[in-house]
């Protein structure tokens, strides 16, 4: 009977222990789903603070390409709505127009000059004028015998004034006659001065009157603001002229006659410059020549008052 009691005594004994072994083990569980579930949580609440570093460090990329991006497009927005209205003042003169009327009343006036002299006029300045990026600017030079001393500057003005109606009142000039002895070199400077000034103003034309009576060496700075490849100015037009002494012979064909203005500056006026610096100026500056014939005085008043 006593060993009955042990033996369940025992047994009591075995299954508390086991009952407690379970309900340690439980414990242990929920303590280690508690520690999972709070290393979770920390997990959880790490990952959001670097998504808010993130985001800050996001924000403060994005603050200053927005504060960068937005006038960036007020910019551009100027731009477009006063970029056309800039362009339509400059854009307002139909230039090709302005200079076909303007050669047409010319040659209304100036009956004695030949076909050919208004045909070079007129085909040289609308195809420079047509041209939306001129290769080169637009050289003239208009050879005067003496017959036609009177209106040959006239008609390099007027001639000024319809290639650049929008400064026809102080259109750029030059005058050999008041340059005359004056020191070359301070002739050069002052020239190149006063057409970079006029060119970056906008204008369009120069007239250069008696190219013959410039001092050397100052001519030769028409060799690179008349350059066919890298003139400094190719939108505008230079009209040059050159006064004869005598008038060619009338038997020379055209050509040739207009060829003599060139033997002129080469072996008279230019007589004692370097020929190589000479012949390069004068392939240039020569390269169209229109040779005048004389008017009658009247007319000269009519047209140059």
């Amino acid at each position: 009977m006593a060993e009955s009691y042990e033996e369940e005594d025992a047994k009591l004994t075995q299954s508390n222990n086991s009952s407690d072994d379970e309900e340690s083990n439980e414990i242990e569980e929920q303590t280690d789903q508690e520690e999972d579930s709070s290393g979770r949580a920390a997990g959880e609440k790490a990952q959001s603070s670097e998504d808010i570093r993130e985001k800050s460090v996001d924000r403060g990329y994005f603050f200053p390409c927005v504060m960068f991006f937005i006038p960036t497009v007020l910019v551009l927005v100027f731009a477009v709505v006063f970029g056309p209205s800039q362009l339509s003042t400059t854009s307002d003169i139909d230039h090709v127009k302005v200079f076909e009327n303007k050669l047409q009343s010319l040659q209304s006036v100036l009956t004695n000059q030949t076909d050919r002299f208004w045909k070079i006029l007129k085909n040289r300045g609308l195809a420079h004028l047509r041209s939306v990026s001129p290769r080169q600017p637009l050289v003239l030079l208009l050879a005067s015998p003496p017959p036609a001393h009177d209106v040959t500057n006239c008609l390099a003005e007027k001639l000024g004034e319809a290639l650049d109606p929008k400064h026809k009142k102080n259109v750029a000039q030059v005058d050999g006659v008041k340059v005359k002895g004056s020191p070359g070199e301070k002739v050069k400077k002052s020239m190149d001065d006063l057409l970079k000034e006029k060119f970056q103003q906008g204008h369009r034309a120069a007239v250069i009157q008696h190219l013959e009576l410039l001092p050397p060496p100052s001519p030769l700075l028409f060799y690179s603001y008349c350059d066919d490849q890298n003139a400094p100015h190719k939108h505008v037009a230079i009209i040059f002229t050159v006064h004869l002494p005598s008038e060619p012979d009338s038997s020379l064909p055209a050509k040739e006659a207009e060829g003599m203005v060139e033997k002129y500056l080469s072996e008279e006026v230019w007589a004692k410059e370097n020929q190589d610096s000479v012949g390069a100026l004068l392939s240039r500056v020569a390269d169209t020549v229109v040779l005048m014939n004389g008017e009658s005085g009247e007319l000269v008043k009519t047209l140059c008052s």
